[in-house]
């Protein structure tokens, strides 16, 4: 009885295997990233509170006292165009010294927030336009998918937690200020003051806690959504590395090649090594271009025939040592200088080689 054992998942078309880097890298390129935009919002929103209440006053009290000394002039100054003009100028700059930190703190932190999640990227392709984008049967699929049912969560669970903290703050709030009707108003601007602060803080804490826990999940759907089927990995596979027949014709095409340069050098050696007909090697010795003497060619069986026969074309000499030619075919490459261990052995069979012609 025979037992044949089949992977169904080749025939199923399920995507069970994790992206290749391939794959992520052509989502990374379209822009498809996993990214939380309620984590980017909440550090932004801490990092404009802690700019507001920490940094701000100090401009703010200025500003303040610009506006005042501007508005007492009002009183008392003569209105025209060049006047005003230059009240306006200074007004807008005062503004700006005191907006456009805030601006930059803003850009910068949501800058990062971005680059720390995904990394530097820079794409067009969410902004091509596209049908699918514009298609009503799309629209009302995505409205309806998990991915609006999980938006609709988190709106549902922001509103609820931030509904939360405010409503206790607020009561805290009434309750001190009930225990502090006479207080003197600058202590109970400052007390308010924090109360807001230590409010937006608990807020943005709960904010940053469903960002991080927003970003992991993000990741697992990215991840999720990037799988592949084992047919598709077999296919990036094949189109990377090529179609096998092809890498198969282009080896043989390479090895054919290699044995016609390697028999247009047999003319060109000195001895010919023989087994005595089952291996073949091809020996040249130039002390001028070499230290030790190389190997032309080799081969076994028809390859070894053929070298023989081309040696015999140009008189070269075939001398028969078996072990020799054995250790020889298995030790050394063609093109490569033969080992020391063979200096003795082959320096003997060239001794004789170069004798006999000297007879000659």
């Amino acid at each position: 009885m025979i037992n044949l054992r089949f992977d169904l998942q080749l025939f199923s078309g399920e995507k069970t295997e994790p992206a290749t880097p391939k794959r992520r890298q052509e989502a990374r390129e379209k822009g498809q990233v996993a990214r939380s935009n309620e984590l980017s919002s909440a550090l932004v929103l801490l990092a404009a509170v802690i700019f507001l209440f920490q940094v701000m006053p100090a401009s703010g009290a200025g500003f303040l006292t610009f506006a005042s000394n501007i508005w007492q002039d009002l009183a008392h100054a003569d209105l025209d165009i060049a006047t005003s003009g230059q009240w306006l100028w200074q007004v807008a700059i005062q503004t700006g010294q005191v907006v456009l930190p805030l601006f930059a703190v803003v850009f910068v932190v949501a800058l990062l927030s971005s680059t720390l999640q995904v990394g530097f990227l820079l794409s067009s392709t969410p902004l091509s336009p596209s049908l699918q984008k514009i298609n009503p049967l799309e629209g009302f699929k995505r409205l309806f998918s998990k991915k609006a049912l999980v938006e609709l969560l988190k709106s549902l669970l922001k509103l609820g937690g931030v509904g939360l903290i405010i409503y206790q703050s607020a009561s805290s709030a009434l309750s001190w200020s009930l225990d502090h009707m006479g207080a003197d108003l600058g202590i109970s601007m400052a007390a308010l003051s924090q109360h807001i602060f230590s409010t937006s803080i608990r807020v943005i804490a709960f904010l940053l806690a469903l960002g991080f826990a927003d970003y992991t999940y993000q990741r697992l759907e990215f991840n999720k959504s990037l799988r592949m089927t084992k047919q598709e990995i077999k296919e990036e596979y094949r189109q990377a590395e090529g179609d096998p027949q092809v890498r198969a014709r282009m080896r043989e095409r390479q090895r054919l090649l290699a044995r016609r340069r390697m028999m247009h050098d047999v003319p060109r050696a000195d001895v010919v090594i023989v087994n005595p007909t089952h291996l073949a090697i091809a020996l040249k010795y130039d002390p001028d271009a070499a230290d030790a003497p190389l190997v032309l060619a080799k081969g076994q069986g028809h390859l070894a025939a053929k070298i023989k026969e081309i040696a015999a074309e140009h008189r070269i000499a075939i001398v028969e040592n078996k072990p020799l030619a054995q250790t020889l075919f298995a030790a050394v490459d063609v093109g490569d200088e033969i080992p020391p261990q063979f200096y003795q052995a082959v320096a003997e069979v060239l001794a004789f080689v170069f004798r006999a012609q000297r007879r000659r």
